[in-house]
């Protein structure tokens, strides 16, 4: 049986609705089944949270109202905003992987975007994020929020925007190096906090890709990172360039990286993963979620994502290494 980790197991919004449905991603006795195969213990029971609940789920995240602080558009397509929320939604967003849903409009959740968090302050009670304008939510929202003041509505939090989790974590006084093109370079502030925080030597190939703004540099060396400017895809060709593979070799052969953090398109995942699998080493992969959410609650499917073994899991739930992703042959 293969065994997963979801990413909301033991928290106060586990069981889910998959509960319900006999779907849970980790409990076999709500998939059905007669005896407990729990192996990812969490510290909770999940079957009984579950029977304690009269066999219903636990309350949905809430959509709360927050005020627009800052308004800063630091390019045509790229804009930073900065909300106030509650300290404690704050404290829970100030994490690697954190995102959040944010719309305009109250009564329309099919304009709810998937948000990663930028920066949380919880001292302050403010989150901020990065909003490329894209396609019809972005468009609507920046249109609707144009100048500070202004009032949105929230949803969250959520926290599997991150691949490999459980190596960020356990990663300490190290060598970590950090991909970041367009705009990943948002969520990938977070990822080096958390890296620095465990006294590790943390340094930042940085590409503006198709946004053409670097926004985060100066936040990267703020944190002790060193970066370098680098153009990471080859676009004619479809792979990461010649120059980041050089660059890449040389760190894992001659100085020692032991941990490398994908924040781009999958077209960077699955190139800087196959340049692993080539060099033979053994060095943990971290990356970017990619998948399209919709829900974040494992209901409507849009996260679907197929494992090398051809199996299908709920991305937006299920903490994954990315091996079992990209590092199929």
């Amino acid at each position: 049986m293969k065994i997963l980790d979801c990413i909301d197991a033991g928290s106060e919004y586990c069981p889910c609705y998959l509960a319900e449905t006999g779907e849970c991603l980790m409990c076999s006795q709500l998939q059905g089944k007669v005896f407990c195969d729990c192996i990812n213990w969490k510290g909770v029971c999940i079957y009984q949270e579950y029977i304690w609940n009269r066999s219903y789920c636990k309350e949905n995240r809430p959509v709360q109202s927050c005020r627009v602080l800052k308004v800063a558009k630091v390019s045509p397509t790229v804009t930073l905003l900065t909300f106030e929320v509650r300290k404690t939604l704050a404290r829970e967003l100030n994490q690697p992987g954190a995102y959040i849903f944010i719309s305009a409009c109250a009564e329309t959740p099919y304009f709810d975007i998937p948000m990663s968090i930028m920066r949380a302050d919880e001292r302050a009670g403010t989150i901020e994020v990065a909003l490329q304008k894209k396609g019809a939510k972005t468009k609507f929202f920046i249109k609707s929020i144009d100048a500070p003041g202004k009032e949105i509505y929230l949803r969250g939090p959520y926290w599997n925007g991150v691949l490999g989790l459980k190596h960020l974590k356990s990663f300490q006084k190290g060598k970590a190096l950090l991909i970041v093109r367009g705009i990943g370079q948002a969520p990938a502030l977070p990822v080096a906090k958390k890296l620095v925080q465990g006294g590790n030597e943390v340094e930042v190939f940085l590409d503006i890709g198709k946004i053409k703004t670097d926004f985060t540099a100066e936040l990267f060396q703020q944190l002790g990172c060193s970066v370098c400017r680098i153009e990471t895809i080859d676009l004619t060709k479809r792979s990461i360039t010649e120059e980041l593979s050089s660059q890449l070799k040389d760190r894992l052969l001659n100085k020692g990286v032991g941990l490398i953090y994908s924040g781009g398109s999958e077209l960077l995942h699955q190139g800087v993963v196959h340049l692993i699998q080539e060099m033979g080493q053994d060095v943990h992969f971290v990356c970017s979620n990619n998948a399209l959410l919709c829900c974040g609650e494992g209901i409507c499917g849009s996260c679907q994502t197929r494992l090398a073994d051809g199996s299908r899991v709920k991305s937006c739930k299920t903490q994954l290494d990315p091996m079992e992703i990209f590092g199929r042959g």
